[in-house]
């Protein structure tokens, strides 16, 4: 098996600061490498990840295709453990309902909400843009979206923390247990929503259509706890390397003032530092890669982190260029299992970011930035801001 001239730990110091580098190597070295610790082929190059992803014929999300069993806690598989023809009715339910809540709304709604934030923390010496912006924005935005009350945002915080750390089980297999442990949490919140009366929403709305969409109650179920804790991680993290970027790049944030830059400005900042590094599939059927051979049953993990650096596909892929078009970045996935929620995120960071940038007094670094240390979700853990004069 192929194997790079570079040691890779997704979880060393080096590449929890800054991944990009080692990913520039590796594409350059061994674009297809065996990694023994992961148990799983690496790709790092668009055009081999957009492949995979593009086939779920011969590379799978659902495990039980490949003759595994399926993963601890994923007894009633969700949209995202599913492929076609399975996933098909599942996906068009939630995708269909999606289109007929008013997400603009949303856009709305995290505008006054941001507004709000920033005058209550303008008087404060400094304050955690990820604690006290993005996730309280997150939590109303998905809560009004799935038409159920805000949680306690720190039970969220602890359940969602749970979830990201599990994705990296092939490398923290500790984190397993916390994770299935959350997800019972996450199924009693659930039920608490039903015994309270849901709101006019998505969650309703799913759950009324549901039989003549012939999907089963279960894979709702399934599929909103994912959609609730996956939209709730990606927006806070997504939001929070936005920020950082554009403090890490003062001419960018100068620029995207322009309003007209927000749409592609806000795509670029998604290819430039995206949430979500990679994802993985499951190889169904002998195959070749760049003359590695992939067998059945073997993990193929995509480095979407490292996609979006392909200088094959973009031009100058290390450098911010906010009115980059076409953008077509892998930060959303691609194929029949990209997210759902697209356009949702979309709105909602233009909005989150377009009130940031109206701000009258600019926003600063008021202390050094913490990183999680995570391999597959990426993001600050403290992003400290002050509004305070220099």
């Amino acid at each position: 098996m192929p194997r790079g001239p570079i040691d890779y730990d997704p979880l060393s110091p080096e590449a929890v600061a800054d991944p990009y580098p080692i990913y520039a190597r590796l594409r350059a070295s061994c674009p297809v490498l065996w990694h023994d610790r992961l148990d799983s082929w690496v790709l790092t190059r668009y055009r081999d990840c957009i492949a995979v992803l593009r086939d779920p014929a011969r590379f799978a999300s659902d495990a039980r295709r490949a003759g595994h069993e399926a993963p601890p806690g994923a007894e009633h598989p969700s949209l995202q453990g599913l492929d076609p023809p399975e996933h098909t009715p599942i996906r068009d339910l939630f995708a269909n309902a999606l289109r007929e809540q008013a997400i603009s709304g949303l856009g709305e709604l995290v505008a006054v909400e941001a507004t709000a934030a920033f005058a209550r923390l303008a008087d404060a010496p400094s304050f955690d843009f990820t604690a006290d912006v993005a996730r309280p924005i997150a939590l109303t935005a998905m809560s009004r979206l799935l038409g159920v009350a805000p949680p306690a945002i720190a039970s969220i915080v602890a359940l969602s923390d749970a979830v990201e750390r599990a994705m990296d089980a092939a490398l923290v297999p500790e984190a397993i247990g916390p994770a299935l442990a959350a997800r019972g949490q996450m199924n009693e919140l659930m039920r608490s929503w039903v015994g309270d009366g849901l709101r006019p929403g998505l969650l309703a709305q799913v759950l009324d259509e549901r039989h003549a969409a012939g999907v089963p109650e279960a894979a709702v179920w399934s599929t909103a706890r994912v959609m609730f804790l996956a939209g709730f991680s990606t927006t806070v993290s997504a939001a929070s390397n936005m920020v950082l970027a554009m403090f890490q790049h003062p001419d960018a944030l100068e620029r995207l003032r322009d309003p007209r830059l927000l749409e592609t400005g806000v795509d670029e900042l998604m290819r430039y530092d995206g949430p979500i590094q990679g994802t993985s599939r499951i190889c169904l059927e002998a195959t070749t890669i760049d003359e590695a051979r992939i067998e059945r049953g073997q993990v193929v993990l995509l480095l979407f982190g490292a996609a979006n650096r392909d200088p094959e596909q973009f031009a100058a892929p290390d450098e911010l260029t906010l009115d980059r078009r076409p953008n077509r970045h892998l930060a959303f996935g691609r194929g029949p299992h990209a997210c759902t929620g697209t356009q949702l995120a979309r709105i909602v960071l233009q909005a989150l970011l377009g009130s940031m940038l109206r701000l009258r007094a600019p926003l600063r670094l008021a202390g050094p930035v913490r990183r999680q240390r995570r391999a597959t979700v990426r993001y600050p853990d403290r992003l400290p801001l002050t509004l305070q004069a220099a």
